[in-house]
């Protein structure tokens, strides 16, 4: 089998013939020679990135899934105007609107290759009125062409997956107000959170219904969910309703679902699972993670897909190569009980990783036949 027809396979809940094999690259590509990314631009690796991104999954062997395009544009009425660009290392982002303005201001690191929100948009519960505003006026329409685009360029070697956006509470607690802020509002203004978390998904399930209409194979939700952020608790309180939707319409159309969970994991599977989704990507098991291989697999039983497994520190030259194989190893024992599992590194190759320990996880998994 292809690695693209390993990956189909177990998203289908078939088996291959051996272990798949994926990895982000990109974030090791940004680190490396490539580039800032672009905030803003929501192609993920932006696309004048995607060939030299492909370069690197044809070395090492690894199937791509992501950052390959972003397939749907945003449109605005009711009078939003929307300013956004880079000055020197800061990035701000700002909706105008007849209700008053938010604003996003990043700061670009070098030490971590990325851009860290130092100013987020929500400042006050009013603010909260305004983004709502934003989603009542804001329409989307499914883009295919980059697809399409994406299809060709990575032919057997990977999946390319349609990223829908975040939840609600997603985006509130990753973008637009921040954790402490987000949890703060919840105690203290329950009902302004729950309606914006509400007008939110709103908004973005007629984008889902497009983005499920299509010709995507696989549906992928990017809401970086963690236990420790996202209790289940609060996750069934203010997600779950719209997550299980999601589940229903996916299946309607004969299409897996995956979330991307790249945090603790203790009880979030679970509540996956509970929910009728078929996997989560992304998975950082013990040591890293809260939760070791084999306990992720009893939290969600045998069907459920468990995509990553290898700890981005196993990936760091100072770590023996035999601690790397035994990590490798540790996961890959998962497919003892069930083929319904991926391997990767959990949740991106860092830009100090070696690519070649990813060819060589690459060709662990290939000799752990089915």
């Amino acid at each position: 089998m292809t690695p693209r027809q390993r990956l189909l396979a177990v998203y289908r809940g078939e088996t291959p013939d051996c272990v798949a094999s994926l990895a982000d690259l990109s974030y090791w590509h940004a680190g490396n020679g490539g580039g800032k990314f672009i905030p803003g631009k929501t192609d993920g690796a932006n696309q004048s990135k995607i060939d030299k991104l492909m370069e690197l999954h044809h070395q090492t062997g690894a199937a791509i899934h992501l950052n390959l395009g972003n397939y749907f544009d945003m449109t605005y009425s009711g009078d939003i105007k929307v300013e956004s660009g880079i000055n020197g290392d800061e990035y701000s982002h700002t909706f105008k609107t007849p209700h008053g303005e938010v604003r996003e201001v990043r700061e670009w690191s070098d030490r971590s290759f990325s851009w860290p929100i130092t100013h987020h948009m929500v400042q006050s519960v009013e603010d909260l009125k305004i983004i709502r505003y934003i989603f009542e006026h804001t329409h989307f329409k499914a883009d295919w062409g980059p697809y399409h685009e994406a299809i060709a360029k990575v032919g057997e070697l990977g999946l390319p997956l349609v990223q829908a956006p975040y939840t609600g509470m997603g985006f509130l607690m990753s973008r637009y107000a921040g954790i402490e802020s987000t949890v703060m509002f919840a105690a203290d203004f329950p009902d302004e959170i729950m309606q914006t978390v509400q007008t939110i998904n709103a908004a973005h399930r007629t984008l889902f219904e497009q983005l499920v209409d299509g010709p995507s194979e696989v549906m992928f939700v990017s809401d970086n969910l963690s236990s420790d952020v996202q209790h289940p608790a609060w996750f069934r309180q203010y997600s779950g309703e719209y997550y299980r939707w999601m589940a229903q319409i996916s299946h309607q159309a004969d299409k897996p679902i995956a979330i991307h969970v790249d945090g603790r994991l203790r009880g979030i599977l679970a509540a996956l699972n509970e929910v009728g989704i078929d996997a989560a990507d992304a998975v950082t098991p013990a040591p890293w993670g809260d939760i070791t291989g084999q306990q992720c697999r009893d939290e969600v039983g045998d069907k459920f897909v468990l995509s990553g497994g290898v700890p981005p520190n196993l990936f760091h030259h100072d770590v023996p190569l035999s601690r790397f194989d035994q990590g490798v190893e540790e996961w890959l024992a998962l497919a003892d009980r069930s083929p319904a599992i991926i391997i990767a590194p959990g949740d991106q190759l860092s830009p100090d990783g070696e690519l070649d320990r990813v060819r060589r996880m690459v060709e662990m998994a290939n000799a752990r036949k089915f």
